[in-house]
């Protein structure tokens, strides 16, 4: 507690903190030695521990071990850029996770993490992958719509809808007009129609995954909408089909003033398909099976421009699907076995630097509520609280009550201030005063690495978090860059017989 209180006040208020033995007892410790978590018989495991790796809470020098969070619970890490969020926390977090196997999906906005840490990750036998926005011909491919799709094929109609209505919620109906959000809304049901106007085509048509793309979505909206021969034919094939005709019939037949008015804002959201060959090839096929992250040990970069929002629903939109397909592939096992609960094998961990930054993803409250059972687990960096309340909204206070551990680096929030001081409570007499002001919170020793914790039911800590330098005695080069030779997708040719 180096530059919190001065002694007399340190003094006085020690009660009212948990020392660092009292907070840790409970957890994993790690060896920087070793790079491994210790053995501890005393330490047994509870029936809520899924493994021995975790969030890292605290730093001992003399004992040269960090003290982790090995148990289930979600963290949720606050400081504004500057703060050293990531070298204290994030890639430690993924040093400590990788010498267990645990299985990550991790938000990088400039390459930093995945410069420092995915070398190690591939030494220590990961499968790594790189899910590159910045730069799309570096890095693996996604497509997005192959999953759905492959539930359309299977005939489980109702998941394929349930995974297309996620992709157009996060593409298109991301950042709707408080105002008038009907052509956000009209847009997105009208990308939803396309999708499965496509699916439907290359089904029956006997085209595979291949043609099931973005660049394809967009020729299926320039055939309906175009001479009035192609249009008619094209449509009247969608016409045999309830659910697409209900979700392109509010645009393809609408007055010409609307139309045009749904078709700006369709247009404009998926402008970023039609302009960059580069990033319409990366989401034109999948390179890795999505599932194998939930069942062997894995690491997803998602690298993601952070000087633009331009990309950040396609970062969105992966966190959903993956984490809802890898929970429907989880059920599917267990109902094999006679089992209620699907749970995965390798435990995941969702490290979501900027995660206010991002739009918002659907149903995420309840994704935070329910993954801790399904052996999945969330990282949340934030820089102000304003953020994420811009994004959430009322359900702000769902995610944050589901994040046992709170990492407190600093702010200049006030609002926000006030309210981790009130949560660390105030002292007990005639005059109680805050254990730790409003001051107190933005004075933290940053190079020391110093944080304010609070940790489930325990009483408030002063922790220090260890740089990612004393992690790293052994430097590791930067993986090669992966470089793909560009490909455009095949192109759909629509043709449909005259009786149709």
């Amino acid at each position: 507690m180096s530059r919190v209180f001065d002694k007399s006040i340190s003094e006085k208020y020690n009660k009212y903190f948990s020392s660092i033995h009292e907070l840790t007892a409970p957890f994993v410790e790690y060896s920087l030695e070793q790079n491994e978590p210790i053995q501890n018989q005393e330490k047994k495991l509870k029936p809520w521990d899924s493994g021995k790796a975790g969030i890292p809470l605290a730093w001992s020098g003399k004992r040269n071990t960090i003290f982790v969070d090995h148990t289930d619970t979600h963290t949720l890490v606050i400081g504004p850029t500057g703060s050293k969020k990531s070298r204290l926390v994030v890639m430690p977090s993924i040093r400590i996770l990788g010498s267990t196997g645990e299985s990550m999906i991790i938000s990088d906005p400039k390459a930093e993490i995945y410069n420092r840490t995915a070398a190690y990750l591939e030494q220590k036998g990961y499968s790594v992958f790189v899910l590159n926005l910045r730069s799309p011909m570096h890095g693996q491919r996604w497509n997005p719509l192959i999953i759905p799709f492959e539930f359309y094929s299977q005939g489980e109609i109702d998941k394929a809808y349930e995974f297309v209505n996620d992709i157009a919620e996060n593409l298109i109906q991301a950042e709707k007009s408080e105002k008038d959000p009907f052509w956000d809304n009209s847009a997105g049901s009208f990308f939803f129609g396309l999708v499965l106007l496509l699916f439907k085509y290359c089904q029956e048509h006997g085209l595979g995954s291949t043609y099931v793309h973005m660049g394809n979505v967009i020729e299926l909206r320039n055939i309906l909408l175009s001479g009035p021969y192609q249009r008619n034919k094209l449509w009247a094939y969608a016409k045999t089909d309830q659910i697409i005709t209900a979700a392109l019939i509010g645009t393809v037949e609408t007055a010409n003033d609307t139309k045009a008015g749904i078709l700006s804002t369709f247009d404009q959201k998926v402008r970023m398909f039609s302009i960059q060959p580069n990033l319409l090839d990366m989401l034109s096929t999948n390179d890795f099976d999505m599932n194998r992250i939930g069942t062997m040990p894995t690491a997803v970069f998602l690298i993601v421009p952070d000087e633009k929002t331009g990309y950040h629903g396609l970062v969105s939109l992966f966190i959903k699907q993956s984490y809802e397909y890898m929970i429907f592939n989880a059920q599917l096992d267990a109902e094999r076995d006679g089992i209620h609960t699907g749970v995965l094998k390798n435990r995941v961990n969702y490290i979501l630097d900027e995660f206010s930054s991002l739009p918002t993803i659907r149903d995420f409250p309840a994704m935070v509520t329910a993954a801790r059972s399904r052996n999945i687990r969330f990282t949340l960096i934030i820089q102000s609280k304003h953020q994420l309340i811009q994004r959430y909204r009322d359900e702000t206070e769902t995610i944050q009550t589901n994040c046992n551990n709170w990492i407190f680096l600093t702010s200049r929030e006030l609002q926000f201030l006030e309210e981790v001081s009130a949560l660390c409570g105030k002292t007990v007499g005639e005059a109680p005063q805050p254990i730790l002001s409003v001051a107190d919170l933005q004075r933290l020793d940053k190079d020391a690495g110093e944080a304010v914790l609070l940790c489930g039911r325990a009483k408030p800590c002063v922790t220090n978090l260890a740089d990612i330098e004393i992690y790293d005695k052994n430097k590791f080069e930067p993986l090669p860059v992966v470089n793909r030779v560009p490909q455009l997708p095949p192109k759909i040719d629509v043709v449909l017989s005259d009786n149709m």
